[in-house]
């Protein structure tokens, strides 16, 4: 079975004194989204319930069906699934956001878990609590009996990569991308190398990483929106692979 999955970030968060109803996640969006050709999954993180109706109803006009994992404010994940696939929510998280789905057709099934870890300030306080976040996604993924036909994808937010591994005295020193690398390879899942970054032109920090039954075919991101600082617009690259599961 190939799939084809597009990660991004909705980009939708709260500004003091506003409710969910004051933010619009508009069919434009959407219609962007499903410019790019034979999407079977899209992951989109830091969703919010808003206005939302028209970006939903385009997907489900398009042929997908939308699976959520939100919190109590309303934000989380949003995955969209071609209405041609079976798929079964295993698992949400509320800190850090996450959504598992396993997902099937023609007697092949892969395991979907999309995460966001969540941040505030960057202080090492910040980082000390986003690696207690990684560690509930690293202790669940652990907990998988099988974990071959794994797809991890993302916005796992370590901050800028210091290729020698070196954060002495740096708050990313508590929770970094080797770390990430690292737990994920001990429980044989590795994350592929796509060129360039996801993130202001100059962080990684948008990820897809696979059991051993997946192949990543091809992974690059591609940048769909302008550069525009506004709530309701993506500001990441998406993530676009092909995969082969076996």
């Amino acid at each position: 079975m190939n799939i084809k999955i597009l990660e991004t970030s909705l980009n939708l968060r709260f500004e003091r004194g506003k409710k969910n109803k004051d933010y619009i996640l508009s069919k434009a969006i959407a219609m962007k989204q499903l410019e790019v050709p034979d999407v079977d999954i899209y992951c989109n993180v830091e969703y919010m319930r808003c206005t939302d109706d028209e970006y939903l109803h385009s997907f489900k006009k398009a042929g997908y069906n939308a699976f959520t994992a939100v919190d109590e404010k309303g934000r989380g994940i949003l995955c969209e699934i071609k209405n041609e696939y079976e798929v079964t929510t295993i698992e949400k998280m509320n800190e850090p956001h996450m959504l598992h789905l396993h997902i099937s057709k023609d007697n092949t099934h892969i395991n979907l878990i999309t995460v966001r870890l969540l941040v505030a300030g960057g202080d090492e306080k910040d980082f000390k609590n986003r690696k207690g976040q990684w560690d509930k996604i690293v202790n669940y993924i652990e907990s998988l009996k099988d974990k071959s036909n794994l797809i991890v994808t993302g916005d796992f937010n370590h901050g800028v990569i210091n290729n020698d591994g070196n954060y002495f005295s740096k708050p990313r020193e508590f929770y970094n991308y080797q770390m990430v690398l690292s737990d994920l390879y001990k429980r044989n899942v590795k994350i592929y190398p796509i060129s360039g970054n996801s993130y202001r032109g100059y962080m990684k920090i948008d990820h897809i990483a696979t059991g051993k039954k997946i192949e990543v075919i091809n992974a690059k991101y591609k940048d769909m929106f302008d550069n525009i600082n506004c709530i309701g617009i993506p500001d990441h690259s998406c993530i676009v692979a092909e995969l082969n599961c076996a």
